[in-house]
């Protein structure tokens, strides 16, 4: 079962058929408990009828005065019967006629209450209890037929079950009138997930119920992740497309003029027009590999994908004695995307290690305010005069040569993405480059520090 409406509407029914069922219960048991404590108390009133007409002769033999006893004891099997125990002799009613009625033990204490079966098969109530009269043991029960109460109860259990079917009918129409009412925001949202297929609205409306909101918010941050990789994607192909127009003219002018063996300055020149070509298709399979994969919308372990980003960029600057040295917080994690951090990362790193001499070094710190990362190299920087060019996407779109341009752009972008700052600046430290990534977001705890080197 898929259904959100039939789930919900088999629940539904479900409690409403127990709560019929117990209502039918308990109503049947009230009813039963009402009915036999109203007979009850009315044999009991006979009991002490009984007992103030009670007498004994010379003899010791129980006697009842016979104006005192109601009609309904003389009636043959009436259901109404008496029976007194002494020592001295027994009393039945005469409407016993010529059947015994077994008393149970009774106790002086308390009433005795209990069903009896009696004289052709009658379903009775029988109240008794034992007093002491003029100094002698004696035992009382009355009784009457509870057969006609108990079909009463009947009757009215069947008109009740009736009446609760009917109820029951209508509350199930009532409650899925009200199921497809509150599943209408839902219904809506699967309408308006063709319109955004088809580009028609860019992304899902907020206001929907509290139970499907935070879906509904998760699934327009990754629209609106997945719209900033496509344009991210679509200047990285722009930048691409624009780095190499040059080398393709020059290439195409050669090809329309054949050079002259002889010619080793115009050999040249094609030469360095294919390794720019080279180098830039080259840079961008670095940044693809530094990038890597990885699932959107998760919490990134900041040390274990650091150490792999480290690996792979001294994987490919293996022809450069680097060190790169890595301050990180221990076993801490930083909600973002990790595709987001790991391109934000190594296009840092990537540009400190084109322009460095020997060191770079990334420190990271998280804090309530959020994730502070620190790139810093020993190169020979960047004047100051120039640092605002380094933000500017196309100032330097040649990615054939190391240097700070395209990457710290992108770097600038995703930062910005995310509401955050990136700084450029001199390093105190190390004299070259600093850029510093501060992205917002909120932290759970101080970890530690965790130093190590490659």
């Amino acid at each position: 079962m898929t259904s959100l409406q039939a789930r919900l509407s088999a629940g539904l029914i479900l409690a409403l058929a127990l709560l019929m069922v117990l209502a039918v219960a308990l109503g049947g048991y009230s009813l039963r408990q009402l009915a036999e404590n109203f007979v009850a108390g009315r044999l009991e009133h006979d009991l002490e009828t009984l007992l103030a007409a009670l007498d004994f002769d010379d003899t010791g033999q129980p006697r009842l005065a016979a104006n005192q006893i109601g009609a309904s004891f003389h009636q043959p099997y009436s259901g109404h019967y008496y029976r007194i125990e002494a020592p001295g002799g027994a009393l039945s009613s005469r409407s016993l006629w010529d059947t015994e009625l077994a008393l149970p033990p009774l106790a002086p204490d308390r009433v005795t209450r209990r069903f009896v079966t009696g004289p052709q098969d009658q379903h009775l109530l029988l109240v008794g209890r034992a007093f002491r009269v003029r100094d002698q043991p004696v035992a009382i029960a009355v009784t009457e037929d509870f057969t006609p109460v108990r079909q009463g109860i009947q009757r009215i259990l069947l008109e009740f079950i009736l009446v609760a079917l009917l109820l029951f009918a209508a509350l199930l129409l009532l409650q899925r009138r009200i199921v497809r009412h509150g599943l209408t925001p839902l219904e809506h949202i699967r309408q308006d997930l063709p319109r955004l297929a088809r580009g028609e609205i860019a992304q899902l409306p907020a206001d929907a119920p509290d139970e499907v909101r935070p879906l509904v918010a998760e699934l327009n941050r990754l629209l609106a992740l997945l719209d900033q990789r496509q344009r991210r994607a679509r200047h990285a192909l722009g930048n691409l497309a624009h780095a190499v127009k040059t080398p393709l003219t020059a290439l195409a002018q050669l090809a329309e003029h054949p050079l002259p063996p002889d010619d080793s300055a115009g050999w040249q020149a094609l030469r360095q027009q294919i390794q720019q070509i080279r180098a830039l298709t080259e840079r961008e399979l670095k940044r693809a590999r530094i990038a890597g994969g990885g699932a959107p919308g998760q919490r990134v372990l900041l040390e274990r994908e650091v150490a792999d980003l480290i690996e792979t960029l001294r994987r490919i600057h293996r022809d450069r004695k680097l060190r790169i040295e890595v301050q990180i917080p221990l076993s801490s994690t930083f909600p973002c995307d990790r595709d987001d951090l790991l391109e934000l990362l190594g296009n840092l790193l990537d540009n400190a290690c084109q322009w460095a001499v020997a060191v770079v070094r990334l420190t990271a710190g998280v804090t309530r305010q959020g994730l502070c990362l620190r790139v810093e190299d020993d190169g020979p920087g960047c004047p100051p005069e120039q640092m605002e060019l380094l933000r500017q996407r196309g100032t330097r779109i040649d990615e054939s040569r190391a240097g700070h341009g395209l990457g710290l752009a992108i770097a600038g972008d995703i930062v910005r993405q995310y509401g955050g700052a990136l700084r450029l600046d001199r390093s105190a430290a190390l004299g070259g480059l600093l850029a510093e990534a501060v992205l917002p977001s909120p932290s759970d705890g101080q970890p530690g520090v965790s130093t190590h080197q490659t």
